[in-house]
């Protein structure tokens, strides 16, 4: 069974906020975080760890949030997932088994767009109970077309080698940024083999990280992209 979900690119220009650090869990990867105090001489903002002088958003930057093109949640076990469009989506949980949600977006920035950081933001399900643990994901690039109506767990597009990328923190429930910015930045390359983002959740918690999909309530999963 599939969990599917889509939604129509439309871009949205704003002022570029600063991004906080965030905080509750140690790191797992070199240079991934969620929490003060774990990066030595360096500072946890935005899910890694970075000198003071390494700003994940310039002042100088414009901010471009896109919705997905196209969206699809894959779960390892299709009998603990509900038919239809989920409001929501358990990352993490072990009954599901292990999740990888596929996001393909329509840039609107131009080729030779200078991108200073890029980041895929997941809102936390509203009034959702918080997972056991700190969970770990992981991110990928698509590596072949595929399309939400028929991609499922049995039939998922071809993905690169997973590198550790963000860890969701137990409490406060606040959105997570992940950091793509590498993956972004290849776009401008125009690979062949360049078919989207995916993100992926191992199932090892009982509870998981309620992630919202933007069906009824919530925004859903969002690439924000800095662009000067």
């Amino acid at each position: 069974m599939r969990l599917l979900a889509a939604l129509a690119p439309v871009a949205l220009l704003v002022a570029a906020p600063p991004l906080l650090g965030c905080g509750g869990a140690p790191a797992t990867d070199a240079g991934v975080c969620a929490g003060a105090g774990v990066c030595g001489s360096r500072y946890c903002v935005a899910g890694r760890c970075r000198p003071p002088s390494d700003l994940p958003s310039p002042i100088d930057a414009r901010r471009v949030l896109l919705p997905p093109a196209d969206l699809a949640v894959l779960a390892e076990d299709g009998a603990a997932a509900a038919p239809g469009v989920p409001d929501a989506v358990a990352l993490g949980h072990a009954g599901a088994g292990d999740v990888v949600l596929l996001l393909r977006f329509t840039p609107t920035f131009g080729v030779d767009a200078d991108i200073a950081s890029a980041f895929v933001l997941l809102e936390p399900a509203p009034l959702a109970p918080p997972a056991e643990r700190a969970l770990t994901l992981e991110v990928a690039r698509i590596l072949e077309p595929w399309r939400s109506e028929t991609a499922t767990w049995g039939r998922q597009p071809r993905l690169s080698i997973p590198e550790v990328a963000a860890i969701v923190r137990r409490r406060p429930a606040t959105p997570l940024r992940i950091d793509v910015t590498s993956l972004v930045r290849d776009w401008a390359r125009r690979r062949k083999d360049d078919h989207g983002i995916a993100i992926l959740a191992p199932g090892s918690d009982a509870v998981g990280a309620a992630t919202s999909m933007g069906i009824s309530q919530g925004a859903g999963p969002l690439l924000e992209v800095y662009v000067r």
